[in-house]
């Protein structure tokens, strides 16, 4: 098979190649013949052109509109089937395509950037007839570390962009203290956050973020730390500098960011039914369609339309604990009664479904049967680092901590007590 990919990369023109791979080992050519990998290496480079999909435009109209013959499209489609469906191209991806000469009427390789790390490349066999090879090339991503620190002023996500950081790393921060931290109710004007992840890169270029290593958030009167532990691997988690774990039986709230309209009462006026009554439980005002998390691990007890309630999930937690979800425009698929969960899973999401009026998520907390207030309650942590591991670790933490920008760099809002939404 003929290398182009050595043609196009020695050329120094691939477009999708902020990539190197090294050119694969081709057999020594048959006595009498030109040898191939010669052979690929004197294309020039002017024979190489560089495209991008357009909106609403198909691989197939693309390939024509380059007065590509219809024939050989289909068989360059039909050799990528089993590596990568090129009906699954988006708009904006980028390709470029190898020609015999520099007229460019004949295509002997087409290179796309498939994914952030990965390329597809599709190559004619020879000069002499359609079949065609297509190749999955995982490129190399390196790891560095990069640190942030921002201070809440209006909202955590602006935090994040007003110091340049991915807002959705935001997200990330708040699962490392979902069980220490109600982001939807306990974020102030003056809290304060650092943390250092791991940033993906491929060819000098960012193609993502890796984990959180170290994170810190302060909201003035208290202050959380999480390191990761380990650092790779299934089963890495987060624990505070003396190595107990962050995890708890429950993480604070269902949703990840939203306001509580209305907390737990003994008596309160219905806005629907027009009477005092007991609202047994916390209401959480967020747009429909927000994802609603269980708080904890547990069985589904009871799931779909439940009068006044609406679309209701309840989940047995323990022999104790059992929490609800009412209201939801609609559940997560596949879920149904005696459904296994997991802690954080996404089980529905908001709606204004039965006696509401308007979206939100009416969160009930039963212990031992009986309706109790979530707000503030603790309960247990899961376990800490086991003791022979515990030396690793806190030389590990005391490493990754020091990598956190000093807090002095981040003071531009004072706090004011103030509740930010």
């Amino acid at each position: 098979m003929v290398n182009l990919r050595t043609a196009t990369l020695s050329a120094g023109l691939c477009l999708l190649a902020a990539c190197k791979p090294q050119a694969s080992n081709e057999a020594k050519a048959p006595p009498g013949t030109q040898s191939q990998e010669v052979r690929a290496q004197e294309v020039p480079t002017s024979y190489v052109s560089e495209h991008a999909f357009e909106k609403g435009s198909s691989f197939y109209n693309s390939l024509r509109a380059l007065e590509i013959d219809s024939a050989t499209i289909l068989k360059i489609v039909e050799s990528a089937k089993k590596v990568f469906p090129l009906q699954e191209i988006g708009a904006g991806t980028r390709y470029s395509i190898s020609w015999s000469n520099e007229a460019k009427t004949d295509p002997i390789s087409i290179e796309l950037r498939i994914a952030a790390d990965s390329s597809l490349l599709i190559e004619r066999n020879n000069d002499s007839d359609l079949e065609w090879t297509a190749t999955k090339n995982v490129l190399p991503v390196s790891i560095q570390r990069k640190t942030f620190i921002g201070v809440v002023d209006s909202s955590l996500w602006e935090s994040a962009d007003l110091v340049g950081m991915d807002p959705n790393l935001i997200t990330s921060l708040t699962e490392v203290f979902a069980w220490q931290v109600d982001f939807t109710r306990q974020v102030r004007r003056g809290d304060r956050w650092r943390l250092t992840v791991e940033q993906k890169i491929v060819n000098d270029q960012v193609i993502g973020w890796g984990n959180i290593l170290a994170a810190e958030y302060d909201n003035g009167s208290q202050s959380f730390t999480g390191v990761r532990f380990p650092q790779i691997g299934p089963n890495a988690s987060y624990y505070a500098s003396n190595g107990n774990s962050l995890k708890q039986l429950f993480i604070k709230s269902p949703l990840k960011f939203g306001r509580v309209t209305s907390g737990f009462s003994k008596g309160r006026f219905h806005p629907v039914l027009k009477i005092m009554r007991p609202h047994n439980g916390v209401d959480y005002g967020a747009p429909v369609g927000t994802p609603i998390m269980t708080i904890g691990a547990g069985t589904i007890v009871e799931v779909g339309p439940h009068g006044g309630s609406g679309n209701m999930i309840k989940i047995q937690h323990n022999g104790t604990y059992a929490t609800a979800y009412l209201h939801m425009s609609r559940f997560a698929p596949g879920l149904r009664k005696g459904s296994k969960v997991e802690q954080g899973q996404v089980i529905g999401y908001v709606g204004t479904t039965g006696l509401s009026t308007g979206p939100h998520l009416h969160f009930a907390f039963y212990e031992n049967g009986v309706y109790v207030d979530p707000l503030g309650r603790k309960f247990p942590s899961a376990d800490p680092i086991a003791k022979n591991a515990l030396p690793g670790f806190l030389k590990e933490a005391s490493n990754v901590l020091r990598t956190l920008p000093d807090w002095n760099v981040a003071q531009h809002v004072e706090s004011n007590g103030e509740r930010t939404n």
